[in-house]
């Protein structure tokens, strides 16, 4: 028998499946519903940026193949198909997820999994902005607090975040827009759970699979809310129960569960948001911003060392010290040293330069990076200490941590902006998406929002090449 642990009764599963079936955008705190305004509009924008990456052509081609010429009321962005809604939902986030610049939060990035999930169920269910937007709080809500005090140790074990809470997500935002009642939404998320899955080994072998973690968490949310809706049934102590989800991912003994419904629908989790100014891991989120503000403010003495010093989560986190050789990029998104050394060299962060494997310049500032682990440092707040040949030092230190990258409707404007103007997205695209996404609330429907990505991709440059 597996070890003993405390009978539960599934309350806490039962408490999410409530606040989700019942999430209601017209009773929702107005800084609430112009968070989720801002996860859209910022998630939408960073698929538009990775329309050139190889993943989201590999999802179409897959899905060329799987649905052939079947028929939906869904769209894939990427070309405009219309498509079933799992498929388009698939296709949708593993192109949101493809550069890795997607919303973050310590438990992962479910924006991905759940942003795509709504927008492609609302389009076959033909629901209203203003439900589209009640299923995205619902499933950013659900996901998060299912993962806010376990992602710790879930990913010590090797699995990803993203999917293993993300599919919670995407059966909670389906759950919503099929307008489940309590009971059905509750056995979509524990069916949800029966799916849940993705490891990190990518990271080790420097492989791609991680932006079909987000399209396969997001079509088996989907399947898992539609099987409840024709009673499918699964046990409501799938989260916590001795053999369920939070065992199975976790350490025994921890009551990961404990906050579960703690302030449900009073506080909110997705709040806490941020966003990533540059297509790397939210880790290196403040290096980046560090070691470019000291760039800045060089007197351009050569460098003799960098010492990057994280709190020890993140220090030690997978591929998070690597230093070559580097040759994909899931190497170079991870790695500190190469993403401290590409804002150094070349004084700004692009997709396209993550990818510049073989430069001289990156290459010589890595082999004059250390990363450490230091127990004083808070998480996302690293110390940056560089020594020049001249003798001089110079120190920068994050003092905001991820707060300093908050999602708001403001940040989410601006990196639409900047990521549409870095693909070659016309100014007239750009400005009429953040329109209709601003106007969602009112909207009858969401074609508004999906046309509008739609025009963006259409105006799309071709100066980038597809990346892995």
């Amino acid at each position: 028998m597996p070890d003993a642990a405390k009978p539960t009764d599934g309350a806490g599963l039962t408490a999410l499946a409530k606040f989700a079936a019942r999430t209601d955008a017209g009773t929702l705190p107005a800084a609430v519903v112009a968070r989720a305004q801002a996860c859209l509009l910022y998630g939408l924008a960073v698929g538009i940026a990775s329309t050139h990456a190889k993943a989201a052509h590999i999802a179409t081609a897959t899905l060329d193949f799987e649905y052939a010429d079947s028929a939906g009321k869904s769209t894939r962005f990427i070309d405009q198909k219309r498509m079933p809604a799992g498929a388009a939902a698939f296709a949708n986030a593993v192109l949101m997820h493809a550069r890795v610049q997607e919303d973050a939060h310590p438990a992962g990035h479910v924006g991905v999994v759940v942003v795509p999930t709504a927008l492609a169920v609302a389009e076959q269910a033909g629901a209203s902005g203003a439900e589209l937007l009640a299923s995205l709080v619902a499933g950013y809500e659900v996901a998060l607090r299912i993962g806010r005090d376990h992602a710790a140790d879930l990913s010590n074990r090797g699995f990803r975040t993203t999917p293993c809470y993300g599919v919670f997500g995407a059966a909670a935002a389906t759950a919503r827009l099929l307008r489940l009642d309590e009971r059905r939404a509750l056995h979509a998320l524990a069916l949800a759970a029966n799916s849940a899955g993705g490891l990190r080994e990518f990271v080790n072998a420097g492989s791609g699979e991680y932006p079909f973690h987000a399209g396969f968490a997001a079509r088996n949310g989907i399947s898992a809310a539609n099987c409840a809706l024709h009673e499918a049934e699964a046990a409501v102590t799938t989260l916590d129960g001795s053999a369920g989800f939070y065992r199975a991912f976790g350490e025994p003994g921890k009551d990961y569960g404990a906050r579960l419904s703690e302030r449900l629908g009073e506080e909110f989790e997705m709040l806490s948001i941020a966003y990533k100014p540059y297509p790397t891991c939210q880790f290196h989120r403040s290096v980046i911003h560090g070691v470019l503000e000291l760039h800045r403010h060089a007197t351009h003495q050569p460098l003799q060392s960098m010492v990057i010093s994280m709190h020890p989560f993140e220090a030690d986190f997978f591929g998070v010290t690597y230093k070559g050789p580097f040759t994909t990029f899931a190497q170079t998104f991870l790695s500190a040293p190469f993403c401290a050394a590409l804002a150094w060299s070349r004084g700004e962060v692009t997709y396209q330069a993550m990818h510049d494997f073989d430069n001289p310049d990156v290459a010589a500032a890595v082999a004059r990076i250390e990363v450490i682990a230091d127990p004083a440092r808070q998480r996302y707040q690293p110390l940056i200490t560089m020594r020049m040949t001249d003798g001089t030092t110079k120190v920068w230190e994050d003092a905001s941590g991820a707060a300093g990258f908050s999602l708001t409707w403001e940040a989410a404007t601006q990196m639409t902006t900047n990521l549409c103007r870095e693909v070659g997205v016309t100014t007239a695209a750009t400005a009429d998406l953040i329109r209709a996404v601003e106007r969602i609330a009112d909207a009858p429907d969401v074609a508004s929002v999906t046309a509008a990505v739609g025009v963006a991709i259409g105006t799309l440059s071709n100066k980038l090449n597809a990346y892995q």
